[in-house]
């Protein structure tokens, strides 16, 4: 098939007869992408004009008849490429940084090994932005970083957030760890010390007007001056109530991550106004931190109108599993679009790159996957994920590949 090249070698493809997923729900659209980005959409292709884009000599056209296209999924908490699948516990393993209860100043963008089976089987799976953190065992763990599942060298993955995303954590695993090296802090009462000690320290700091450059608590200057947000991991609700409490001391933007606890209380969830990434949900066992886990948390929290975005933590759940948590919500027989959103548009906005990512509109990246049936049938299969309009994965790319 002969290729339209525009300057700088990019080509012009039209996408033709396709069932697409939008917000509003499924419309028989035309797509056009241009140079790594959704340019034009038309309301299927009998209703064009005659002298139409596709009349362009040499333009390249794929019939979609039949297929079903939709956003690339985004997962906005999972620690893929820095605790390797496949790997070997210790050999994979750089998740958590443990000379220190609190360490600010490490980066999740400095261990990802991109080319992680993870994140490769993750893009054949639709999902095509993550966002990558340090794990739970400080109450402070560093700075997180959101990419895209399709690269050779990690700088040129990376998807640029609104916001620094700062990860925390509260709960066992943080009493638990440092316990048992006998350190502090080893409860949950000198967790919540612990962090209201940094922020302190970092208050004082932003008040100097000279000062040595101290790379932490810059990071929590920016907390503290609403230029981060703080994505903190909890389970239990005494610590998510601990959390509202600190961050209304200090005044800082906070996201709940897992939240296991959080519909136990519907009115006091409705109360905080955050937002709140569920999940895994399909996690095999019980502990302190799980035996309120459900599928129902997602029905509950909805009601209460709250943002609700769903997570895997890869490699717990691997990012090539992310389908089967949207299939077993789907027993509730909520709005599918509600559903579909937080794998697409909510963790989208969650992560401040929703003009970019997370819908199909005109100027977005053309992140998108193609399957044979609806993506609620278990049956079917992701024939082919794009990203930035290149071919990255899919069933189809693995045959070819």
């Amino acid at each position: 098939m002969v290729k339209l090249f525009l300057k700088g070698g990019n080509i012009l493809k039209l996408y033709q007869n396709g069932t697409v997923w939008t917000e509003k729900g499924y419309e028989k659209l035309d797509f056009l992408v241009e140079e790594g980005k959704l340019r034009t959409f038309y309301a299927g292709s009998g209703k064009r004009n005659s002298g139409s884009i596709e009349q362009k000599a040499g333009l390249e056209i794929e019939n979609l008849e039949s297929l079903y296209v939709y956003p690339g999924l985004i997962d906005p908490h999972t620690h893929a490429g820095i605790f390797e699948e496949m790997a070997g516990d210790f050999a994979g393993n750089d998740v958590n940084e443990t000379s220190s209860p609190a360490v600010p100043s490490v980066r999740a963008i400095d261990a990802i090994n991109p080319l992680d089976p993870g994140i490769e089987t993750a893009r054949n799976a639709g999902v095509t932005t993550i966002c990558v953190l340090p794990g739970s065992a400080n109450v402070i763990g560093g700075e997180g970083v959101v990419i895209k599942t399709s690269g050779n060298t990690v700088e040129k993955m990376v998807v640029p957030t609104q916001k620094k995303i700062i990860k925390m954590a509260f709960g066992r695993n943080i009493s638990w760890f440092w316990g048992e090296q006998k350190k502090y802090p080893s409860t949950r009462l000198g967790i919540s010390a612990l962090l209201r000690e940094k922020l302190i320290e970092a208050q004082n700091y932003m008040k100097k007007e000279e000062k040595e450059f101290d790379m932490g608590k810059e990071l929590l200057v920016s907390l503290l001056k609403k230029e981060a947000v703080a994505r903190i991991h909890v389970a239990n609700l005494e610590d998510i109530e601990t959390i509202s409490r600190v961050a209304h001391e200090f005044d800082f933007e906070y996201v709940l991550d897992h939240a296991t606890a959080l519909h136990t209380n519907p009115k006091f969830a409705k109360k905080l106004g955050v937002k709140v990434i569920l999940g895994p949900l399909n996690v095999a066992g019980r502990s302190f931190q799980t035996y309120d886990l459900c599928f129902e948390s997602v029905k509950i929290l909805l009601e209460q109108g709250i943002e609700l975005s769903i997570m895997t933590d890869a490699p717990v759940i691997p990012l090539a599993l992310i389908k089967i948590q949207m299939w077993l919500i789907d027993k509730f027989r909520l709005d599918r679009n509600e559903v579909l959103k937080m794998f697409t548009v909510n963790p989208a906005k969650v992560l401040g790159i929703y003009d970019r990512v997370g819908s199909l509109e005109k100027g977005k990246d053309a992140d998108f996957f193609i399957m044979n049936g609806d993506i609620f049938d278990c049956s079917s299969k992701v024939l082919k994920t794009y990203i930035d309009g290149n071919l990255v994965g899919g069933e189809d790319y693995e045959n070819t590949h």
